[in-house]
């Protein structure tokens, strides 16, 4: 018998739903990781979750990333050309961290629509405080490694 009922946010079955987290994980892990281990986390998660919307977080955390990485580039050449102090640049950051912080909402409020569905329906939840411990703990190593400007788009 064919199914013509359908939930908006019912997600699809895939090969990777022994990965899903709750999305809460994804956006602790930007705030206390940085976006190296966020992004492609909340990507990997709406993949896993069969997310509907999984094609729309992905070009979130695209975009994300490449605003991050546009914007680092615009504040550290106008430091570089004098053409604002350090001390402006550094409350230019904020803006950075802001934005980063709402895509990694937006894409939160995307998959919290469809996880307690997934939930509902018998999907296996794994806790992510692991992932977010040790990318805690791992990203003063990582981030210590690269140039400032991947510092400023990573964290």
């Amino acid at each position: 018998m064919e199914r013509t009922y359908r939930l908006a946010d019912e997600p699809e079955p895939t090969r990777l739903e022994r990965f899903v987290v709750e999305p809460f994980w994804p956006l602790l892990a930007l705030m206390l990781g940085g976006g190296w281990l966020a992004w492609p986390w909340f990507v990997l998660n709406g993949f896993a979750l069969g997310s509907p919307t999984r094609r729309k977080e992905a070009w979130i955390a695209g975009g994300a990333f490449a605003g991050s990485v546009l914007y680092a580039l615009a504040v550290v050449g106008m430091v570089a050309g004098e053409l604002i102090s350090f001390q402006v640049a550094r409350y230019l950051i904020i803006v950075m961290v802001v934005v980063k912080l709402a895509g990694a909402y937006w894409i939160h409020s995307l998959q919290g629509r469809t996880f307690p569905l997934f939930e509902h329906f018998g999907g296996v939840v794994r806790s992510g405080r692991v992932v977010v411990g040790v990318g805690f703990l791992i990203r003063v190593f990582i981030i210590a490694e690269l140039p400032s400007l991947w510092r400023l788009v990573l964290t």
